[in-house]
């Protein structure tokens, strides 16, 4: 089966850990023709970045092509349009059997149809990720944006996708409100993730620790990705602090952005149970969280919550409709912040309660996450 990504609606790094990856690798592992189509755009410690374009091979045997997006006004509005005329092009060479567009709000979507309207047998998806939290933040955002621009593109085209997915319940909901989508046409697909065997787990958790200088009876909490102020990196730092429990440790990886690094990094330096990584890549990140007891996420919503789960590594997250899911007695939820220190006395002083916590993350994983699983969906 021929099988293309369109990743055109925004970045594509090739050694991230990403839905995209990961969709695209297992489909290739499941033996199927796989070509992604991207745009120039990709992550690069944090920052997004552009490069030229491309035709190459990655992922042994994935084609990947990078397209400059069609030039309307100036490189802003371009990447906002998110226009290829070039994408077409490459949809007729070569002849794909199912065709899923990462990202909704683009005006792509007409030449996807366009190409579905003459190879009607041809399955074609695509996503959406947008949230309130995310998204249509100020007025120019929501209307100017969403409204005028994005919604009308979508109400023309949405009746020839196969499905349309949406990767949390707050994305759902954007979908209906903010363009009028019938829920028929919707369907949950997670960000999900690579379950980690028992053995794995065991190993990198004794690697990464004894790298670290930490015991297995060390509770070692994780914390990651790119640290603004969303993220609420320096009040989880606040409130460990709190708790003085030499076993309790703290790693901190990814990029600081918006100066926060004057603000957190005094604050870390002052405290020997935490230590600042930088940033890592996603397979060290991995072992990093699979090394961890609770993985925290006491921010904005991450897809590594989800890889955290992948890892058997129990998580603590804000209270938040699309966390819910995910809620099997496998994670702590606080409504506020000051919430986090009594979790963290429990937990350090009750390390049983983790353990248990590692299997029911498993579990749902298992059910809910698998990239194996997922990736089979859009081939049925």
């Amino acid at each position: 089966m021929k099988i293309v990504h369109v990743v055109i609606p925004g970045p594509f790094t090739e050694d991230a850990s990403y839905q995209e990856n990961f969709l695209v690798k297992e489909n290739k592992k499941a033996g199927h023709d796989v070509t992604v189509i991207t745009s120039c755009y990709k992550w690069e410690k944090g920052y997004i970045i552009k490069v030229p374009e491309e035709d190459k091979i990655i992922y042994d045997g994935v084609r990947l092509i990078r397209l400059e997006y069609d030039k309307i006004l100036n490189e802003f509005v371009s990447s906002k349009i998110r226009s290829c005329h070039k994408l077409i092009k490459y949809l007729y060479e070569i002849e794909p059997d199912v065709i899923f567009q990462h990202g909704i709000q683009s005006f792509t979507l007409f030449d996807l149809v366009e190409y579905k309207k003459k190879n009607p047998r041809v399955k074609l998806y695509v996503d959406s990720h947008s949230d309130l939290n995310n998204s249509a933040k100020n007025f120019l955002s929501r209307y100017l944006l969403h409204k005028m621009i994005y919604k009308p593109v979508i109400r023309r085209t949405f009746i020839y996708f196969d499905k349309i997915f949406y990767v949390s319940y707050e994305a759902k909901d954007f979908l209906v409100k903010m363009y009028g989508l019938p829920e028929y046409k919707l369907e949950f697909y997670p960000l999900g993730g690579i379950v980690l065997t028992t053995e794995e787990k065991k190993r990198y958790r004794a690697e990464k620790r004894a790298e670290l200088g930490m015991s297995d009876e060390d509770i070692l909490l994780c914390h990651s990705g790119k640290i603004d102020r969303l993220k609420r990196t320096y009040e989880l730092v606040q409130h460990f602090q709190r708790v003085k429990n030499e076993n309790l440790r703290l790693i901190i990886i990814g990029t600081f952005l918006d100066g926060l690094e004057k603000k957190i990094m005094p604050l870390i330096e002052s405290d020997t149970r935490i230590k600042y990584l930088g940033w890592k890549s996603s397979d060290d990140l991995i072992k990093y969280i699979a090394a961890s007891d609770l993985y925290v996420q006491p921010g904005s919503q991450s897809v590594t919550m989800q890889v955290a789960l992948c890892a058997g590594t129990p998580v603590l997250f804000s209270n938040a409709k699309s966390h819910q899911a995910y809620m099997k007695g496998n994670a702590f939820m606080f409504n506020e912040f000051k919430e986090m220190e009594d979790i963290f006395r429990l937990v350090s002083e009750n390390p049983g309660i983790l353990r248990d916590m590692s299997k029911r993350a498993f579990d749902i994983a298992k059910e809910l996450l698998d990239y194996k699983k997922l990736a089979e969906r859009i081939t049925i």
